[in-house]
């Protein structure tokens, strides 16, 4: 009984939903902001989905529009990425070819407390975005530490606006 209670257990948690909710930094036309990405699980056993969305608080008498203030993206990755695996696996080939962008390791570093975090950039086919992240094991929910959302709009404005968010 007690066997069938721990795995009952570890089959709900390997379910269970990951958040990691991030503080965008201010940058030069925002005051900050916050991102949230959760992994949700899809159709398909052996991927996952990353919905992230972000709200952005901009700057007094920035004439930003609206549409840009806040949004959301949705990434599907391999299902070896709900762990270190995944980016184990990323760090041997380089690059990974995924649905819809392309995937790459741009090595290891130190981020804070953590030694040997995997830097990871994600360039999605639309081209209307690059996300970057820093992965490491030990950080809770998705494992993501740093995060940085850069939009390419054609807005002379904004042009490559970069978002850089921190774990909160």
């Amino acid at each position: 009984m007690k066997c069938l209670i721990l795995s009952l257990f570890m089959s709900l948690n390997a379910m269970a939903t990951e958040s990691s909710t991030f503080k965008i930094l201010p940058g030069k036309l925002h005051k900050g902001g916050s991102l949230v990405a959760t992994q949700n699980q899809t159709d398909h056993v052996d991927e996952i989905s990353i919905d992230m969305s972000y709200q952005i608080t901009k700057k007094d008498f920035v004439p930003v529009p609206t549409q840009y203030l806040k949004g959301s993206y949705q990434q599907k990755l391999p299902a070896i990425f709900q762990d270190e695996r995944g980016y184990l696996e990323l760090e041997q080939q380089k690059s990974m070819r995924i649905q819809d962008a392309n995937v790459i390791h741009l090595g290891r570093t130190t981020l804070g407390q953590f030694n040997d975090a995997h830097l990871i950039k994600i360039l999605p086919d639309n081209k209307k975005s690059e996300i970057q992240i820093t992965y490491h094991p030990s950080v809770d929910g998705l494992g993501w530490d740093n995060l940085k959302l850069t939009l390419h709009t054609d807005l002379p404005l904004l042009n490559d606006y970069t978002l850089e968010g921190q774990l909160k």
